[in-house]
């Protein structure tokens, strides 16, 4: 154990050290390298960690991440790449950095004996001739001081984007899927408007940017083709990992008190900072055949609301899968699944209270018919009455809860540790190493056939379009 005197005398002799090595470092260093000697044997090349170096697909006039091309040099004699040169010229949008030294062609460039450069690659796509992602490409020419040529390739799928700026829609809007569209400073539906997004649209939202809806709301997808909203991170934070599969990429849809409604069928709502929030909205919210994954809040939290929500995935949220405060709300054949991976802080798959923020918010009746709520905690249905009874009604569901209470619960299952498959195991793919989710059901789920044929009259297929059964299975998929 150092005395504070010891340890005072300890760290000026350490400082000493540290100014000594910063002084002698570069005398070291440059006779390191006086003595390096160079080889121009032909048979002493470069190797690469990559011979092709692929971007994801990047918008036209963005410029891309980042991608480093590790140059080895494995010989016991330094080498020199007398030039590396973009085959281009430099006109194909690629660009390259080299210690530092920007260009299409730079030259005499150094590796030492057993030792390595990087090289990072940037790309800025051109304008392409079609709306189709289209594979564009170039490649780096080493020539090395002896002569020898070799080649790395560079390729990339550019993608022409329509780019909304801080865009306020005031009159009717029909957004297609010709092109998909970049969303910077959130897009606002202004009072009176209606923004109507056709099957297949997609809207990539830069980080931070929302949906704002004060007028209407209406998405028109299809199950092959269903309108997707996301962030606008093409790029891979890892080899394995895309930013798709991150949630908190971008913000989310918002509707005001001031929205006269909101109709979405087959849309594809993730990565949000939080999925869809509806405050004391004056039209009918309706969802049907839709997901909303992996956000950072809740994913679908209605205030004073009227909804309706069917067939429906509602999956891996930080805040609440389903929060709902006041209002009414009907649930039809939805799967409310609370696997969230990125914090064991998360909250639950059904939230219902008559209170937000110590205010009164009366729930004037939410029903739950056919529907799966599971997750990872011991109870994942929460409900706060205070001082006031609280209206919710499960029918024919199976919850990870206690459904003993003939008041809530009528021809429930309570999920078990007994039961084959229990909370993840349910589901076709729970993979929180590669942090991807499959919801469907598993041949042995608890899900199966536990349902009620009333409700499948209402909806007799699923979320992809599958035939129910007489006795239906529960939740958004019927398993096949």
């Amino acid at each position: 154990m150092f005395t504070p005197f010891y340890y005072y005398m300890y760290m000026r002799r350490f400082t000493h050290y540290i100014l000594l090595l910063a002084i002698l470092s570069p005398t070291l260093l440059a006779s390191c390298s006086d003595e390096e000697a160079f080889t121009t044997d032909r048979n002493a090349v470069v190797t690469f960690n990559q011979d092709v170096v692929s971007f994801d697909t990047v918008f036209a006039g963005i410029s891309s991440s980042t991608e480093r091309l590790l140059v080895y040099n494995r010989n016991d004699k330094g080498v020199r790449i007398k030039n590396a040169k973009l085959l281009s010229d430099g006109t194909s949008g690629f660009k390259m950095n080299i210690d530092g030294q920007f260009g299409a062609s730079l030259d005499d460039i150094e590796v030492l004996s057993n030792d390595s450069i990087f090289i990072f690659l940037e790309v800025n796509a051109p304008q392409q001739a079609t709306n189709a992602p289209t594979l564009f490409s170039d490649a780096i020419v080493f020539t090395m001081e002896s002569g020898v040529q070799q080649t790395v390739t560079l390729e990339a799928y550019g993608q022409n984007v329509q780019i909304f700026n801080d865009v306020r829609i005031e009159n009717d809007c029909t957004l297609d899927n010709s092109i998909p569209y970049l969303i910077y400073d959130s897009l606002v539906v202004e009072e009176g408007a209606t923004l109507t997004l056709s099957e297949g649209a997609t809207l990539h939202f830069h980080n931070g940017a929302n949906l704002l809806v004060h007028g209407k709301l209406a998405i028109n997808g299809t199950f092959e083709h269903p309108a997707t909203l996301r962030g606008d991170r093409l790029d891979r934070i890892f080899s394995y990992l895309p930013y798709d599969r991150l949630d908190n990429q971008w913000g989310g849809i918002y509707l005001s008190s001031s929205c006269t409604g909101c109709e979405i069928n087959h849309a594809d709502i993730h990565s949000g900072n939080f999925g869809i929030k509806g405050d004391e909205v004056q039209g009918d919210i309706n969802i049907q055949n839709t997901v909303i994954h992996n956000v950072a809040g809740d994913a679908l939290c209605l205030t004073d609301c009227k909804a309706l929500v069917a067939n429906t995935q509602i999956s891996n949220s930080k805040g609440n899968c389903v929060s709902i405060y006041g209002g009414i709300a009907d649930f039809y054949f939805c799967t409310l699944a609370q696997f969230y991976p990125w914090s064991g802080d998360r909250g639950n798959a059904l939230y219902v209270s008559n209170y937000k923020d110590e205010e009164e918010h009366l729930v004037e009746s939410a029903n739950f018919f056919n529907c799966f709520v599971t997750g990872y905690a011991d109870d994942e249905v929460f409900g706060n009455p205070g001082e006031q009874p609280l209206n919710i009604r499960f029918d024919h569901c199976v919850l990870l809860t206690d459904t003993s209470d003939p008041t809530y619960f009528n021809d429930c299952t309570a999920e078990s540790k007994d039961f084959e498959r229990y909370k993840d195991s349910n589901f076709r793919l729970i993979d929180t190493e590669n942090y991807m989710y499959d919801f469907h059901l598993d041949t042995f789920s608890t899900a199966r056939s536990r349902g009620s044929a009333i409700y499948s009259q209402l909806y007799p297929t699923d979320h992809d379009g599958t035939p129910r059964t007489d006795i239906p299975d529960v939740g958004c998929y019927q398993a096949k």
